[in-house]
């Protein structure tokens, strides 16, 4: 990922916060991404896992 995405996401998640809306698994994702985390939305592969259990 790059920086203008990275920046994108922390632009997400500061509106998200200011419109208090904190509860979702994308501002989650948002906020990790934006605090230099590792992406916490799992990959294509896991969900299909998942699904077929």
């Amino acid at each position: 990922m790059d920086q203008a995405e990275i920046d994108n996401w922390a632009k997400i998640a500061t509106s998200m916060e200011s419109n208090g809306d904190t509860e979702s698994w994308f501002y989650l994702r948002a906020r990790a991404i934006a605090d230099g985390k590792p992406d916490p939305m799992p990959n294509v592969s896991q969900l299909v896992q998942e699904t077929a259990s």
